[in-house]
């Protein structure tokens, strides 16, 4: 349901994109505003469908809704993401060829081609905090580089929803106490004093970007550490002195605003 949303959502945006590019004469007709009400009406049905599927799930009910920003749709995108079981396909280079795959996966089906496995959930599989940010594309220098090995070291899916994720948070914080977005603009006021004039690019959009990597980090920790507190799942102690004495560890619960 959460790719179906997706789906649905960029269709919609694009149909909305194409109407405003066409002349007023075209554009006004009812013909194609009925299409991107029909597209819009589709996105919110299946919206809606997602929500009673988190009414038994204890990430959102006991934790993700107690967050500002994080409405029904976000926390559908990482529990689906992060908390659930994956279906994943491995290519392979060369028709025939063997892949080495991790050991927890299990496969389901295996062609000349490709081989489907399943996956254990990623906050399951990352035994520390470090890992679910190279995951999320919050490592620094985290870029999709085609023609190169490394160029999936993270899912772009999930690192998409960190951009969308900052955004309802701060649109959040606009509106209201969010603990989050005082964190986004606390780090970002602190990195601005030290960031060095950039030789290339906006100083700027790299106080910007350095602040939201910080937020989502700690946002992402946090996450970990209740996914693996709701399981039994060890828990490994931040490395307080790699973080130095200027960077404060929040638990999840000091970053809850309800």
């Amino acid at each position: 349901m959460v790719e179906t949303y997706i789906d649905l959502q960029k269709d919609r945006i694009r149909m909305e994109n194409r109407l405003r590019s066409l002349p007023p004469e075209v554009a006004g007709e009812s013909f194609f505003r009925s299409l991107a009400a029909d597209l819009r009406s589709l996105e919110e049905r299946v919206g809606r469908k997602i929500e009673p599927e988190l009414e038994s799930e204890p990430m959102w009910t006991e934790y993700l809704s107690r967050i500002s920003g994080v409405g029904p749709i976000m926390a559908g995108y990482m529990i689906a993401w992060l908390c659930r079981p994956r279906l994943v396909k491995f290519w392979k280079k060369k028709p025939g060829a063997h892949l080495h795959l991790p050991t927890y996966a299990k496969v389901v089906e295996e062609t000349n081609d490709y081989v489907l496995a399943e996956l254990p959930p990623v906050l399951e599989v990352a035994s520390n905090p470090s890992k679910v940010h190279a995951y999320c594309g919050l490592r620094p220098g985290s870029r999709f580089l085609r023609n190169q090995e490394d160029r999936k070291t993270y899912n772009p899916k999930v690192k998409t929803l960190m951009w969308k994720l900052l955004r309802q948070i701060l649109m959040a914080g606009a509106r209201g106490p969010c603990k989050y977005a005082q964190l986004y603009e606390e780090a970002k006021a602190e990195y601005a004093k030290r960031c060095p004039e950039p030789e290339k690019g906006s100083k700027k959009l790299k106080v910007h970007y350095t602040a939201k990597n910080i937020t989502m980090r700690v946002f992402m920790t946090n996450l970990w550490i209740v996914y693996r507190r709701m399981r039994n799942l060890p828990i490994t102690a931040p490395y307080v002195s790699k973080l130095g004495e200027k960077h404060k560890i929040y638990t999840p619960e000091e970053l809850l605003d309800r």
